[in-house]
């Protein structure tokens, strides 16, 4: 007796044929719900070429150099004070743990050796083209929210209505100056403790400050 192919296997076609609908009309239900996503502004894509901005929450440390001298295992085992160092130089690296990288200095003198020396370092190493943006802006709230002030170019005590204000900031372009430090007290004061950022590290990039410097900086320094 002859078997009808077609008809047994007809059920399997439909099947296929119908899951192969369905798939497709799920695909285009879920392109359709992401236009409109983007277009409400749910979902954030990049538009001009522009890029996400990181914005990193700056912490603890991980000292990697001293004055300029390395931190050898002997020394991180005994465990520098951190009533030693009096200025951080934040790296937008961290380690393992989450700490982030930096150099330290025992005073403030120290810290302007090492900028100047570096600083020759830099412009033998790399040549700077255009003028870049030519200042810091401190902002009153994380992620460059709020009020803003900004500064070019040297030492400057915070008035009263910025003083202990400054939870974030974006520093100057390395080619317009080096560095950018925030101290916790005026000159008159002593500066107390302070902590910098480079410029060639940090230009592009959102530093918001931990609990230990949201809201304390009485003074600001841009060389």
């Amino acid at each position: 007796m002859g078997i009808n192919t077609g008809s047994l296997f007809q059920p399997y076609y439909q099947n296929v044929n119908n899951k192969g609908v369905k798939d497709l009309q799920v695909k285009r239900c879920l392109s359709a719900l992401c236009f409109l996503f983007v277009m409400m502004g749910f979902i954030a894509v990049p538009t001009n070429g522009a890029y996400a901005e990181k914005k990193y929450t700056i912490k603890k440390f991980d000292y990697v150099t001293v004055d300029g001298k390395d931190v050898d295992s002997q020394v991180k085992m005994n465990s520098i004070s951190n009533k030693d160092i009096k200025v951080t130089m934040v790296l937008p690296k961290q380690n393992k743990e989450g700490d982030w990288l930096a150099y330290g200095f025992t005073s403030r003198e120290a810290l302007n050796a090492f900028i100047e020396k570096d600083k020759q370092r830099l412009q033998n190493k790399v040549t700077m083209m255009g003028s870049g943006a030519c200042c810091t802006d401190f902002y009153e709230s994380k992620n460059k929210g709020g009020q803003y002030i900004y500064w070019r170019d040297g030492f400057k005590n915070l008035p009263s209505s910025w003083n202990d204000r400054i939870s974030s900031l974006s520093t100057a372009s390395p080619s317009s100056s080096y560095s950018t430090t925030l101290w916790e007290h005026t000159s008159s004061q002593g500066y107390g403790k302070g902590v910098s950022f480079r410029h060639s590290d940090w230009y592009g990039k959102t530093a918001n400050m931990a609990s230990d410097w949201d809201n304390k900086a009485s003074a600001i320094e841009i060389k």
